[in-house]
C-alpha cells in the first residue's frame, strides 16, 4: 500500500514541476524583452508562488483524503473480514458437527453389522494369508507330527465301502492314492501298508506341496484328507453357513474370526467326491459317487446344492438348485451323506422363503430351530385318527356343500381365472384367531402376482401366522418341482408338535410340468402327455403327508387344499384325474358360472367331500342337509327351462326358489364369514323367508339379518359354534327373530 501512495505522491509532483517549468519556460521567453516586460513577470512569478502553494495545498488535502478512505477502507474490509470468518467459522462448526454426527452413526451402524455377523471375506483373507506363510514356512517337526497324526487317526476310519467291495469283487484290486506335501519315509509308508494291507493290492506316493501338511488318502470316491490346505479351504467354504447360523452370538468381528478358528482341529475329514461329466439346462451327469443315496445333497463349487435323481452303474442324475452358471465340467462335487433338507421352526412364521427354506423378503437371515428332509414317510395308518374337525375356510357355499375337517386333503380344481386361489386366501384369512399356522405354496407363479399375494395376506393380518414359500416362474425347474415337499416339510415340523397345519399347494399342475422338465431332460422314458411313468406318486407322496394324528403321535394335524388347473373344464386329464384319485373329495369352479356372476362358481354336481357331515359343526349339518340336492335340481330344470316357456307351478317354485339359494350362497372375495352367520342365512333360505324377496335385495337381506338376530338372540352364536344341532325351541326363537326383522325390513 506504502508503494501505492508513493507513486501517487510522484504523479502529483512531476504535474506540478512540469507546471512550473512550463511556467519558468514562459518566462524565459518573455526574459528577452526585460525592461517592458519586467514588472509583468515579477507580478506573474508572484502569482505563479501563489499558485503553486494553493496547488500544494490541494496536494496536501487529497493526500489526507486519500489517507482518511485507505482507513476507512481497512476498517471495511477487517470488518467484512471479521464477519465472514465468524461465518465461515460458524459453518464449519455445522457441518464439522453434521459430519461427526454422521460418521458416529455409520461407525455404529458398521460395528452393529460387524457385531452381528462376521465377515465371511475377512476369514477366507485370513485362510489365505495362512495358506501362503504355511507355504512358505519352514516347520518339519510340525509337518512330522502331522503325518504321525494321520496315520495314528486311520486305524480307525478306513473302511471299505459298498462300491469298494463291489470293485475288489470284479477287478480283484483296489489301487489307493495318497497325497503328502513331502516323500512320506520307508517307516511311514510300511506303517500305512500294514494297517490297510487287507483292503488294497497296490498303493502308491504322489508328493503336492500345495497340501502343505498332512496326508491325504483316497480309496475309491472315498478320502481321507487330514492335510492343512484342506482345513483351510472347508474353513473358507463353511464360513457363511457358520456365521449365518450364529448371528446373535458373535459380539465383534475379532470374536467372530476367533470362534472360526478354534472350530478347526486336525482330524481327518472324510468324504467322498466325484467329477461333473456333462451340465446343461439345471440338470448334471457325475462319475464317481458309486456310494451316493437317492435323494441325497451334493455340494457344488460356490455353494451350489445339488439333489441326486438318476442312479446308474457309471454315473448319477443330479437335478441342480439354484443358479449354475459358475459350474463347468471337470468340476469337484461332494457328498453331503444328507437327504435334501430345509430349515424348519417358529420363526419361519412371517417370513416369504424360496424353495430351500431361504428368505427373500429382505428382512434378514431366519433363526431356524433345526432342519427336516424334505420328503420324509407319511404317517401311518396307526399314527392317525379320523377327520371330524372342522376346518371353517368362511365360504358359505363351500362350508355348507362340501366341508373340509383339518387332516382332510380337499382338490380346488378349475380352469384359469375361475377363483381357485381367492378361495384358498378366503381360507387362510378365516383362521385368524383360530390357532392354525398356514403355508402357502406358490409354484410357477409370476413374481408380482406372489407379491400382490403376500401383500394382500398382510393387510388382512394373515402373514402373522403364515409362512409363503415361492417358487416363481424364474426360478429353474428344480425349485419348482421341490417347493411343495419344502412347504410340507415346514407343515410337518409344527404337526408334530400337536399343532394345527392348512397348506396350499397354488398349484401342483406347474409341478407336473417341472418334473415332466427334469424327467425328460434325465433322459427316463416319457409317458402319457411325456409325463414319466411314477408322476402319480409324486404326487401321492406328497398328499398323503396331510393327516389328523392320534394323541399318541401328538395330536397335530395337516390340512391340504392342492389346487389343480384344467384346459376347457377337462376335469378327465390325466393329472385332474391322477390328483382325484388322491384326494378327499374335490371343489370344482366352473368358467360359466364364474362368468355369470355366482361367485365362488362352484359346480354342485361335480364338486364332493368324501368327508362330509362328519367335518360339520351340527347346526350347519342341520340347515344344509338337503341343500345340495336342491341346488343340483335347480341347475338341471334351469338349463331345460331355458327350451320351454309352458312351465307347471312345482316346476317354477323349484326354479324360483333354487335362484334365492344360488343368490344366498354368493359371497364377495376376502370377507369370509364367521359359522354362526353362515347358519343364520342358509336357515333363513330354506325356511322360505326370502322367497318373495326381489334377487337384487338378497344381499341386503341377509347383511340386516345377521346384524339383528345377532342383537336380538346374541347367545345363539354360541349355541352354534358349540357344534350341536339346533333345539326345537332354538329353532322357534330364531324363526320369531327373523318374522320380526321381515316385519321392518
Amino acid at each position: 500500500m506504502e508503494l501505492v501512495w508513493k507513486i501517487v505522491n510522484f504523479i502529483i509532483l512531476f504535474g506540478a514541476l512540469y507546471f512550473i517549468c512550463r511556467k519558468l519556460n514562459l518566462f524565459d521567453k518573455m526574459f528577452g524583452s526585460r525592461r517592458r516586460g519586467i514588472s509583468k513577470e515579477i507580478a506573474d512569478s508572484e502569482k505563479a508562488q501563489a499558485q503553486a502553494k494553493a496547488l500544494g495545498d490541494d496536494i496536501e488535502r487529497a493526500r489526507a483524503l486519500n489517507e482518511e478512505r485507505k482507513a476507512e477502507l481497512m476498517r471495511g474490509a477487517a470488518e467484512q473480514a471479521e464477519i465472514n470468518s465468524a461465518a465461515i467459522i460458524a459453518s464449519g462448526e455445522e457441518e464439522a458437527k453434521t459430519l461427526i454426527s454422521n460418521a458416529e452413526k455409520s461407525e455404529e451402524q458398521l460395528m452393529e453389522e460387524m457385531r452381528g455377523r462376521v465377515s465371511a471375506e475377512a476369514v477366507r483373507r485370513i485362510a489365505e494369508i495362512t495358506g501362503q506363510v504355511l507355504r512358505k514356512g519352514s516347520f518339519e517337526n510340525s509337518k512330522q507330527a502331522l503325518n504321525e497324526k494321520f496315520i495314528e487317526q486311520i486305524k480307525e476310519l478306513v473302511s471299505a465301502m459298498p462300491s469298494d467291495i463291489l470293485t475288489m469283487n470284479e477287478l480283484k484290486k483296489l489301487d489307493i492314492s495318497i497325497k503328502s506335501a513331502e516323500p512320506l519315509s520307508e517307516e511311514e509308508m510300511n506303517k500305512l501298508t500294514q494297517i490297510i494291507c487287507e483292503t488294497f493290492i497296490s498303493c502308491h506316493n504322489e508328493v503336492d506341496p500345495e497340501l502343505i501338511g498332512g496326508v491325504r488318502m483316497q480309496v475309491g470316491d472315498t478320502v481321507y484328507d487330514g492335510t492343512l490346505s484342506h482345513t483351510l479351504d472347508r474353513l473358507s467354504l463353511d464360513v457363511e453357513s457358520n456365521t449365518r447360523q450364529s448371528d446373535k452370538e458373535m459380539r465383534s468381528i475379532a470374536e467372530g474370526i476367533k470362534n472360526q478358528l478354534e472350530q478347526v482341529n486336525g482330524d481327518i475329514d472324510v468324504f467322498q467326491t466325484g467329477e461333473v461329466i456333462t451340465l446343461g439346462d439345471g440338470i448334471c451327469r457325475v462319475s464317481g459317487l458309486a456310494d451316493v443315496m437317492a435323494g441325497e445333497m451334493l455340494e457344488f463349487k460356490g455353494g451350489l446344492k445339488g439333489m441326486v435323481q438318476d442312479l446308474e452303474k457309471d454315473n448319477v442324475g443330479v437335478v441342480l438348485l439354484g443358479p449354475f452358471g459358475h459350474l463347468q465340467e471337470g468340476d469337484s462335487v461332494r457328498r453331503t451323506g444328507r437327504i435334501i433338507e430345509v430349515p424348519v421352526g417358529e420363526s419361519m412364521i412371517g417370513r416369504v422363503v424360496d424353495a430351500m427354506g431361504n428368505p427373500i423378503d429382505g428382512k434378514g437371515p431366519i433363526k431356524n430351530e433345526g432342519f427336516r428332509p424334505v420328503e420324509s414317510p407319511a404317517p401311518s395308518v396307526l399314527s392317525r385318527k379320523p377327520v371330524s374337525v372342522p376346518m371353517q375356510t368362511g365360504l358359505k357355499a363351500i362350508d355348507a356343500l362340501v366341508p373340509i375337517g383339518r387332516g382332510q386333503r380337499e382338490l380346488i380344481i378349475g380352469d384359469r381365472q375361475t377363483g381357485k386361489t381367492a378361495i384358498a386366501l378366503d381360507a387362510i384369512i378365516n383362521q385368524k384367531d383360530q390357532d392354525v399356522i398356514c403355508i402357502y405354496v406358490a409354484i410357477g407363479q409370476k413374481e408380482s402376482t406372489i407379491a400382490g399375494v403376500v401383500e394382500k395376506l398382510r393387510s388382512f393380518g394373515a402373514m402373522d401366522y403364515t409362512i409363503v414359500v415361492a417358487a416363481s416362474a424364474s426360478s429353474p425347474a428344480p425349485m419348482l418341482y421341490i417347493a411343495p415337499y419344502a412347504g410340507a416339510a415346514m407343515g410337518e415340523y409344527f404337526m408334530y408338535k400337536g399343532k394345527d397345519v392348512l397348506i396350499i399347494y397354488d398349484d401342483l399342475s406347474k409341478q407336473a410340468a417341472a418334473y415332466r422338465e427334469l424327467s425328460l431332460l434325465l433322459q427316463r422314458p416319457p409317458g402319457r402327455e411325456a409325463y414319466p411313468g411314477d408322476v402319480f406318486y409324486l404326487h401321492s407322496r406328497l398328499l398323503e403327508r396331510a393327516a389328523r394324528l392320534s394323541d399318541e403321535a401328538g395330536g397335530g394335524s395337516m390340512t391340504a387344499l392342492p389346487i389343480i388347473e384344467t384346459q376347457a373344464g377337462d376335469i378327465s386329464a390325466y393329472i385332474p384325474t391322477n390328483v382325484i384319485s388322491i384326494t378327499d373329495g374335490q371343489i370344482f369352479l366352473e368358467s360359466d358360472l364364474f362368468h355369470s356372476g355366482v361367485r365362488p362358481a362352484i359346480n354342485v354336481g361335480l364338486s364332493v367331500s368324501r368327508v362330509g357331515g362328519a367335518a360339520q359343526i351340527g347346526a350347519m349339518k342341520q340347515v344344509a342337509g338337503r341343500l345340495r340336492v336342491d341346488l343340483a335340481q335347480y341347475r338341471e330344470l334351469a338349463s331345460f327351462a331355458q327350451f320351454g316357456s309352458d312351465l307347471d307351478k312345482s316346476t317354477r317354485d323349484t326354479l324360483h326358489r333354487g335362484a334365492r339359494m344360488t343368490e344366498i350362497l354368493k359371497q364377495k372375495q376376502y370377507a369370509p364369514m364367521n359359522a354362526a352367520d353362515q347358519v343364520i342365512e342358509i336357515f333363513s333360505a330354506a325356511e322360505g323367508y326370502t322367497d318373495d324377496l326381489e334377487l337384487d335385495d338378497i344381499a341386503r337381506f341377509e347383511a340386516e339379518l345377521v346384524d339383528y338376530v345377532n342383537r336380538s338372540y346374541p347367545e345363539l352364536r354360541g349355541e352354534i359354534l358349540s357344534g350341536k344341532k339346533l333345539s326345537a325351541e332354538q329353532q322357534s326363537k330364531l324363526r320369531a327373530c327373523i318374522e320380526s326383522f321381515k316385519k321392518t325390513f
